[in-house]
């Protein structure tokens, strides 16, 4: 009895992580895997600048491509507003984490809206 119990276990587990594994098959964009990344960044932070790191410290992760440095932009003005401003962040890591991707995903669709129009 023990054993067949044992064994439904184990099918239901199986079919549930078979099933779960459904969801992980979503396709991501550029922008909400861009933004997605700025939110994790900003959380990080939050969680550096209560452990006492440096801002300073941080900084590398918001330099630009080589294309854009090219170009005169150094550093990506988002993601060192994002990363500064965690130091100043009151709440939690992950509440900064969500309001720097929503902030990211309400710039970002702004130009797919006008350009719908």
């Amino acid at each position: 009895m023990k054993k067949a119990i044992n064994t439904l276990v184990g099918l239901a587990l199986m079919l549930l992580a078979g099933s779960s594994q459904a969801f992980e098959s979503h396709v991501v964009g550029m922008a909400e895997s861009s933004c997605y990344g700025q939110a994790m960044v900003g959380m990080d932070s939050v969680i550096n600048s209560r452990l006492g790191v440096p801002a300073e410290h941080a900084l590398g992760l918001s330099l630009n491509s080589s294309l854009r440095v090219a170009m005169g932009d150094e550093y990506s003005t988002s993601m060192l507003n994002t990363i500064l401003a965690a130091y100043l962040w009151d709440d939690t890591p992950h509440s900064y984490a969500i309001k720097v991707f929503y902030d990211c995903a309400a710039r970002s669709s702004v130009p797919l809206q006008s350009a719908s129009n």
